[in-house]
């Protein structure tokens, strides 16, 4: 069974592996896939049937059809039993034709007179075409496969294929509820509560934090302040796509920042240990501070490098710091 296609195609197959499953994204066309045909041909069909479960995804065939002429049949009951051959129909129909003129421009019959004209209308409505079906079966068409699990082992890095979005490429990772969770489990693990639309002053020296109801994690409150600053709110929106890899990086780096942002606030805020804190607070501000206005310089092209320097030495000690704090 091997006809090769005139296109050569290549298949879409999403493995979920701890499913077991194979997810086909089938082109249009019709395709022999478990040694059953499945079409996908018309709008709703194609809508319907894009993506499918398939077991044997290295032996699936495009399926090819194609009408043959083999003839013609009479349309007129007692004209003859006979099948006219393609070759005998075309005969004649060149006899008829040849009593006319086709000087027409656009390539129209123009006849020498009213018989010829008849004779050769009559002929074509007492005969119509016959034809036969062939039907080709391809090589096993190519597959380009991808691996995902149902369970990624993250509550927000979730399988696209598993969601019926086919915009998501594997996986997405909703950012918005990740760091939401990551900050409330972060709080509660220090022992602070929750209580809802308190003022930055309102937490001041209290085991507590809040959130607004309107502005997602813009305006979270403790230890005395808002503790998301406007450089970091983008952090705290969205949706990414992409691999499981690529998404977890995101997902373990909105950790960090999240944990060590909120432990930094904590310890600088009930930690008593004199001016030694009070110290490491001014200058852990400071070095904020710093890097804020180092970022706003417009400076020339020959001094970009230098800008990067101090960035770069400015952040090596605030880590220094946080590292310090975090003790």
């Amino acid at each position: 069974m091997a006809s090769p296609t005139t296109e050569a195609q290549v298949l879409k197959v999403i493995s979920i592996d701890d499913l077991g499953v194979n997810i086909v994204e089938l082109p249009h066309g019709n395709f022999l896939v478990d040694g059953e045909v499945v079409s996908n041909t018309g709008y709703n069909s194609y809508n319907n049937k894009h993506q499918i479960a398939a077991k044997d995804v290295e032996n699936i065939c495009a399926i090819n059809t194609r009408s043959i002429l083999t003839g013609y049949v009479p349309v007129v009951e007692g004209i003859t039993d006979d099948i006219l051959s393609v070759e005998a129909y075309n005969d004649f129909i060149q006899e008829l034709k040849s009593a006319a003129d086709y000087s027409d421009d656009d390539g129209e019959i123009v006849w020498n007179n009213l018989e010829a004209e008849f004779a050769y209308r009559k002929f074509v409505a007492q005969w119509k075409p016959q034809y036969k079906t062939e039907t080709t079966y391809s090589e096993p068409l190519l597959i380009d496969r991808s691996h995902i699990r149902q369970d990624s082992g993250n509550p927000y890095i979730v399988a696209g294929f598993l969601t019926g979005r086919s915009d998501v490429p594997l996986y997405s990772y909703n950012r918005s509820s990740a760091v939401a969770s990551l900050l409330a489990k972060k709080f509660e693990s220090l022992g602070l509560e929750f209580k809802e639309g308190l003022s930055y002053g309102a937490t001041e020296g209290k085991k507590l934090w809040s959130n607004s109801t309107h502005s997602g994690l813009e305006y979270v409150t403790a230890f005395g302040k808002y503790i998301i600053g406007k450089n970091l709110v983008p952090k705290t929106r969205g949706e990414f796509k992409g691999s499981f890899e690529y998404l977890e990086s995101i997902y373990k780096e909105d950790k960090k920042w999240i944990e060590d942002l909120i432990q930094v606030g904590y310890n600088l805020h009930f930690r008593n240990e004199g001016a030694s804190t009070v110290l490491l607070g001014e200058v852990y501000s400071g070095l904020k501070t710093c890097i804020n206005y180092v970022n706003t310089l417009d400076v020339k092209v020959k001094s970009e490098t230098s800008k990067r320097s101090a960035l770069m030495q400015l952040n090596k000690l605030l880590e220094s710091v946080n590292v310090e704090i975090l003790k």
